[in-house]
């Protein structure tokens, strides 16, 4: 079993709000106000590092203005595996390191003392009984490590086999980076373990502490705070397909009066949709290029890039003969309908 840490001034930048293992008064009070804190899984989105959402996504939840996110099938499936994975870590990393890791859970919710509005709420705690070197640079003989006893923060994350590109080499997803950075802004640790399942491989990478990072994310989540937050100005969209769909969400688009578009936004629009054209058209014919290019053969390359192509079969169903001529067999299969908005645009003459 993993033990708890439970010393609430083990951070000293960082306040203790409430414990996450209790259903207490403060909790709930923290929790029903939705325009409380900045998190560490929001503080990418904010900085425009992440795909799944923007400031303008978490200005619309903190605010009540969107649809309230209540998990899916991957976040039930990381909230059931994250004390797995804890219990597997320390063996997994012993194997590899020889180094020995105690685990730690901290349960509870934690502000910035300075920043009140920045908020972390981390997977865990650890410690090595022995040095670490995770860092090597052989020609000039430098080395990051940590040290024995040093704590240092774990995050975890799961996901699919089809993600590896994402962790390969050194490489790590923006807004995780962002995640850790902004927690050991708040808490004040100077490493994070960051440790991923992928399939049914666990692997782990050190995260130094990258005060520069730290200086900078806080900055943002400050003017985020302060002139958007505080003041209820929306921050302009990305151009994220979420934000298309939260702008969506809050118009009933019943109203025949005409709107004036402002700045030109339809021409510009028309313009980007004709060069979105021209360009598919040319990688339609590049396409073809290289079919012509490799003639019979499944393979190709051109000492850069490498092209492998094989025949995919799908079926097809006339859905208006299926409704028609079966309808009891149309409606059993029908798996609901999908709601779009539409849009046009024409040249006014």
């Amino acid at each position: 079993m993993v033990e708890f840490i439970e010393n609430k001034d083990l951070f000293p930048t960082a306040k203790i709000v409430f414990d996450t293992r209790e259903d207490d008064e403060e909790r709930s009070k923290w929790h029903s106000n939705r325009c409380n804190s900045i998190g560490g899984s929001e503080i990418a989105k904010v900085a425009g590092f992440s795909k799944y959402g923007s400031a303008l996504t978490v200005f619309n939840d903190k605010l009540g203005l969107s649809e309230k996110f209540r998990g899916n099938i991957h976040t039930v499936f990381g909230t059931r595996m994250e004390p797995v994975i804890k219990e597997w870590l320390p063996e997994d990393f012993k194997k590899t390191t020889d180094v020995e890791l105690k685990i730690y859970d901290y349960p509870y919710m934690m502000v910035h003392k300075d920043y009140e509005y920045f908020s972390a709420n981390i997977d865990g705690l650890a410690h090595l009984t022995q040095r670490l070197v995770y860092w090597e640079n052989r020609d000039t003989g430098e080395i990051k490590t940590i040290e024995p006893g040093e704590l240092i923060g774990i995050e975890i994350k799961t996901g699919s086999e089809f993600l590896k590109k994402m962790w390969a080499g050194e490489e790590i997803p923006d807004e995780y980076y962002c995640q850790v950075q902004w927690y050991m802004g708040i808490t004040g640790l100077k490493h994070f373990l960051i440790v991923y399942l992928l399939g049914k491989e666990v692997n782990w990478k050190v995260i130094p502490r990258n005060e520069d990072d730290i200086k900078a994310l806080f900055n943002i989540g400050a003017s985020f705070w302060n002139n958007n937050i505080l003041n209820k100005l929306a921050p302009d969209p990305s151009g994220l397909e979420c934000e298309t769909k939260e702008i969506l969400y809050r118009q009933a688009i019943d109203n025949d009066i005409e709107s004036s578009i402002s700045d030109g936004k339809l021409s510009k629009y028309k313009a980007v949709d004709e060069q979105i054209k021209a360009l598919e058209k040319e990688k339609e014919q590049l396409k073809q290029l290289i079919y012509l290019d490799l003639k019979d053969c499944k393979k190709g390359s051109d000492g850069t890039y490498k092209i492998s192509r094989w025949t995919v079969k799908k079926d097809s169903i006339d859905t208006k003969i299926l409704k028609e001529k079966y309808p009891v067999t149309y409606a059993a299969v029908l798996k609901g309908q999908t709601e779009y908005v539409s849009m046009k645009i024409s040249e006014i003459k």
